[in-house]
């Protein structure tokens, strides 16, 4: 379930900011919560009124059906990582609670300490490693960028926009 939700935020994010190539990427909670950036973005960049056409959604559909594929394997790696380490998942989850809680670090041995340290380099590795097919994803399917994160923030905006986006998907999502 835990990297269900992640792969769903990592998602969410994609189509709410776009990808950010590059970025430093500091653990699991901050896929959880909006960045500052994103968060005192000025109220123009906000509330972006865009004429997208029919191509470009179909484009930026045909980005997101590969970014979920893309999530999909990420997932089933990120699993391999935590058993490759000789952690279970669940011991795994509990680790990453307490670790962003801050509470309940006393249970945790020395070297699941150090055993969480290194899944959760693997994770940022891994991460890099998305970013970067899903930002060739988004220009294959013929947007840039900066594009592809202007139609994802319209739709949090613009409920026809997102409604014209989800019916573009929904035929798929049958097949999924």
């Amino acid at each position: 379930m835990f990297f269900k939700i992640l792969g769903s935020t990592i998602i969410g994010l994609m189509l709410i900011a776009g990808c950010k190539s590059g970025g430093n990427q500091e653990g699991e909670k901050e896929k959880e919560q909006p960045s500052l950036q994103e968060q005192q973005m000025p109220e123009q960049m906000q509330q972006q009124d865009i004429e997208v056409s029919d191509e470009e959604i179909q484009k930026f559909v045909d980005a997101v059906k590969k970014i979920q594929s893309i999530d999909r394997g990420t997932q089933q790696e990120m699993v391999k990582t935590v058993e490759d380490e000789g952690m279970s998942t669940q011991r795994f989850r509990e680790i990453q609670k307490s670790q962003q809680s801050q509470e309940g670090q006393g249970d945790i041995t020395d070297e699941e300490k150090k055993q969480y340290q290194r899944i959760m380099q693997k994770f940022q590795n891994l991460q890099a490693g998305m970013q970067e097919e899903m930002k060739k994803v988004v220009e294959d399917a013929g947007l840039t960028m900066e594009r592809y994160q202007q139609i994802g923030q319209a739709a949090q905006q613009d409920t026809a926009l997102l409604k014209r986006i989800q019916s573009s998907l929904q035929p798929s999502m049958g097949n999924q």
